[in-house]
């Protein structure tokens, strides 16, 4: 039989396995990315609600206040890849930050900002409601419209790692 052992509640987020996403956002000839692990499908709708939480100092969330909207795409393990590459990276400080990142923009067609090519999928969402949540900033977007990848899989992060998500049998 397996012992729990206490750990400090800082690495609570490690320990929940949750999907690779990429937030976009753009306003006023400007646009910007960031990578997120905290993104939750609330309801199926309609409407279709998600939840994404991001940093308030972030440029993406700035250009997301301005404009009320947001592309919300699932990683491929490719992106999971570049993400990793570039964690780094801040559009305060770098001019083109999906060159950086060798990502594509692809055109949206009910939001200003881009959507990322090469996702396993891709949601445009309006900014429903917005919350404090400790040093985070929680949205509720409603999804407009969302695009499949077939040729892809998702990815997971678990414990600083990203994964692939579809490689073993279903239990359920």
């Amino acid at each position: 039989m397996s012992e729990y052992r206490e750990v400090p509640t800082t690495e609570a987020l490690d320990l929940i396995p949750t999907g690779l996403f990429i937030v976009t956002a753009a306003h006023d000839g400007q646009d910007n990315w960031q990578f997120v692990q905290r993104g939750l499908g609330i309801t199926a709708g309609p409407p279709t609600i998600v939840l994404v939480v991001l940093s308030p100092n972030n440029r993406t969330t700035e250009l997301l206040d301005a404009s009320g909207q947001f592309g919300l795409m699932i990683c491929s393990l490719e992106q999971g890849r570049r993400v990793r590459a570039v964690s780094r990276l801040s559009g305060h400080t770098v001019q083109d930050k999906f060159g950086e990142a060798d990502f594509v923009r692809v055109p949206a067609t009910r939001i200003g900002a881009p959507l990322i090519a090469g996702a396993f999928a891709t949601m445009e969402c309006e900014v429903r409601a917005k919350y404090p949540a400790g040093d985070r900033t929680m949205y509720v977007g409603e999804v407009l419209t969302m695009q499949q990848n077939q040729d892809t899989e998702p990815t997971i992060h678990y414990t600083k790692k990203i994964f692939r998500f579809l490689q073993d049998e279903a239990v359920g």
